[in-house]
């Protein structure tokens, strides 16, 4: 369903009517027999429904879609399993146990309640009842201490599979990356069980490592050639470096500067267009070694990276007469040059 629809509403709120051993419930004009086990349940593939106030408020919502977060929390107790068995196992048994002694603290206190409640005559005078107060205090007193040292237990567990949390977090944008690639193609779709089987094949890796820092980003670096060998597999070829880039990007947005992505992929080529008679200008101010085919890309680039058009000298011809004539320009880039810009840079806008 898209929504929620009113006729549903006196169902949802059970605006129920008895009549003689029967409810009945009004749907519409009509009045139907209700049954106590009926339950309703609303399926959408819209991930974010829109739920007007009315309904949100009598009605469960159950997000099924995967996300950012619950992934990685997935990822991460995989990993813990893997490298780290007992220490999940622990976890497990301080999880349980604690649940324990919270169960029996509940019952002291019901059990204290309880014997308050039918005590007869002066509280003061009957021994009986302040013995067994002073029992029930003892316990609570040690199940409380019992419970603060199980938190401190489970603190510092939490900081030992933290300390894998880097690998879930990569593994966890890896699979968004991949995820995106439907926007190019309908056919590029990855289900989370696929992506998952890579992942346990990647903690696979038997490569020995001095400590658990090493061994994480031995394991991110494997998982990255896993999944990047197994998705352009799964590629038309025309689309595996629009795909190597895409997944550097999503891995590394720090290699990239602002406007720059934007301006690779032409997004902001809408705003310039707004901005012809200013391009004119900036396009007549060009050096004269520039080709008019190319000089709108290059207003481009001065328009959105200011100061990396002032990085390369295009004023200076002797610098880059070699470059511009050679036909393997990507291996004439002015070595002068190198060190101030990034790879992609020279290999996006210089060889484009």
């Amino acid at each position: 369903m898209d929504g929620v629809e009113p006729v549903l509403y006196p169902l949802l709120r059970r605006d129920l009517v008895a009549q003689g051993p029967r409810y009945v419930v009004q749907i519409g004009d009509k009045i139907i027999d209700y049954n106590e086990e009926f339950r309703l349940f609303l399926s959408t593939r819209n991930p974010n429904p829109f739920i007007p106030p009315d309904a949100a408020s009598i009605i469960t919502e159950v997000n099924f879609t995967t996300t950012r977060s619950g992934l990685r929390g997935q990822l991460l107790a995989l990993t813990i399993q893997h490298e780290k068995p007992d220490l999940e196992e622990q976890k497990t048994k301080l999880l349980q146990q604690e649940e324990d002694k919270k169960i029996q603290l509940a019952k002291l206190e019901e059990s204290l309640l309880e014997t308050l409640a039918t005590s007869q005559g002066n509280i003061l005078e009957n021994k009986d009842l302040i013995e067994s107060l002073n029992q029930t205090k003892a316990s609570s007193a040690l199940i409380q201490e019992s419970l603060k040292e199980s938190h401190k237990l489970q603190i510092s567990l939490d900081q030992e599979r933290d300390a894998y949390l880097p690998l879930a977090e990569s593994a966890s944008k890896m699979y968004f990356i991949i995820s995106d690639l439907s926007k190019i193609n309908n056919m590029y779709r990855f289900s989370l069980a696929a992506f998952l089987r890579l992942f346990q094949r990647a903690l696979q890796n038997k490569q020995d490592s001095e400590n658990t820092e090493q061994r994480i980003q031995s394991l991110i670096s494997s998982l990255k050639h896993m999944v990047y060998e197994y998705i352009c597999r799964c590629l038309f070829k025309a689309d595996q470096l629009m795909f190597a880039l895409h997944f550097v990007r999503g891995m590394h947005p720090e290699l990239f500067q602002e406007n720059e992505w934007d301006t690779f992929t032409g997004v902001v080529v809408g705003d310039m267009l707004r901005k012809a008679d200013s391009q004119q200008r900036i396009r007549d101010q060009l050096p004269s070694w520039i080709d008019q085919e190319r000089s709108w890309a290059v207003v481009t680039l001065k328009i959105a990276l200011p100061s990396l058009y002032q990085t390369l000298c295009f004023d200076d011809v002797a610098l880059w007469r070699t470059y511009y004539h050679s036909s393997v320009c990507e291996q004439e880039f002015p070595s002068i040059l190198a060190k101030k810009v990034s790879l992609f840079q020279q290999v996006s806008y210089l060889t484009a």
